[in-house]
């Protein structure tokens, strides 16, 4: 059996899926890139390290005898933040500006995976207690954007920064924001705060659960299972995806 392992830095030789398989001879490619084996992009940012750990481990403990006839363990690390189940105890909203593509999406997935927190797509903040500004491809594309951003950080309104990763959504380098961003805003140290990556497959509970964390998610009390149980839905359902999304890319 094969574990497929795929560099996520490009400074440590990192590629694409398409890239790595075109530097494959031809004859080796249906072995490796077609017969369904374990895939994992190999991180080196903790969080998101374990779950490509965890994947590998997984993958060769079900080779192995006691563990042939399943399909998958519920393998987990203490500590990690996809395990942990969070909840908004105060009072939070999220604005997601129309100007700013894919972040009405984002923000609704975390409101629905954790309890507490309602999102806002209106033209302005409002009442909101933060603002997510999603970056791929398209960000600042909008003009609007660049002018809601000056005005919440003049407002002191909380800014939290999602980094799409998947190229399905536009995701792109990080060093692509200092090009396009307004330099303004870059001059008065936007990015000086960490942006959340957004990695799609296993690691993206994890991204899930660092975003509530960053909008003021605690770990939550007894009576909050729901949390829980919709954040193991959202770990189940990005794990099933993630064969039928790497054949489609393997085979494109």
């Amino acid at each position: 059996p094969l574990v497929l392992v795929q560099e996520a830095d490009p400074a440590k030789g990192g590629a694409t899926l398409q890239a790595l398989r075109g530097e494959c001879p031809e004859d080796l490619q249906p072995d490796i890139f077609e017969k369904g084996w374990t895939h994992t992009i190999y991180m080196r940012v903790v969080e998101f390290q374990r779950v490509s750990l965890k994947t590998i481990v997984e993958a060769v403990l079900l080779c192995s005898p006691n563990y042939l006839n399943q399909t998958s363990l519920p393998l987990c690390v203490p500590g990690e933040p996809e395990s942990q189940p969070l909840a908004f105890a105060k009072e939070t909203m999220l604005w997601a500006s129309p100007a700013n593509a894919g972040a009405q999406v984002l923000a609704e997935e975390i409101a629905t995976t954790f309890a507490g927190l309602t999102v806002s797509t209106a033209e302005a903040p409002g009442p909101a207690t933060h603002m997510l500004l999603y970056l791929n491809e398209d960000s600042f594309s909008d003009a609007r954007l660049a002018d809601q951003v000056q005005q919440a950080r003049k407002d002191k309104l909380k800014i939290v920064m999602a980094h799409e990763n998947d190229p399905d959504l536009g995701g792109c380098l990080f060093s692509r924001f200092f090009e396009v961003t307004p330099q303004e805003l870059i001059a008065d140290g936007l990015y000086k705060d960490l942006a959340r990556s957004c990695f799609p497959g296993r690691h993206h509970p994890v991204s899930l659960a660092l975003l509530a964390k960053d909008l003021g998610a605690t770990p939550a009390r007894s009576g909050s299972v729901a949390s829980m149980s919709r954040l193991s839905a959202s770990i189940a359902e990005h794990g099933s995806r993630l064969f039928l999304k790497i054949s489609r890319r393997s085979s494109a």
